[in-house]
């Protein structure tokens, strides 16, 4: 998995692990994904899968959450819901990496 925080990240920590501007955007993405920050580290080291099964899932499950089938629904609508997600994500604080 890439080491370089993504956009899905940030909101995985906003909507998921219900970030607080008070807190590291790491520990409340590795709430999203309900690992600690060692079992983060031991599977980001041992590149076996599942760091990229759960954060897909984290994914998954905001966008349900959203109202959103990623499965079904159209780019259009995913890229939509993204620029949605990070709006309510930045009117909450949250600012994302360039």
């Amino acid at each position: 998995m890439n080491t370089k925080p993504s956009v899905e990240m940030y909101l995985c920590a906003f909507h998921l692990g219900k970030w607080e501007a008070d807190e590291s955007v790491e520990d409340a993405y590795h709430r999203a994904l309900d690992i600690t920050a060692a079992q983060f580290h031991r599977m980001r080291s041992d590149d076996n899968g599942a760091l990229q099964e759960k954060h897909a899932d984290a994914i998954h499950r905001m966008y349900e959450a959203a109202g959103v089938n990623l499965k079904t629904a159209s780019e259009g609508e995913k890229a939509s819901q993204r620029m949605r997600l990070m709006n309510e994500a930045r009117k909450g604080g949250m600012r994302f990496p360039a």
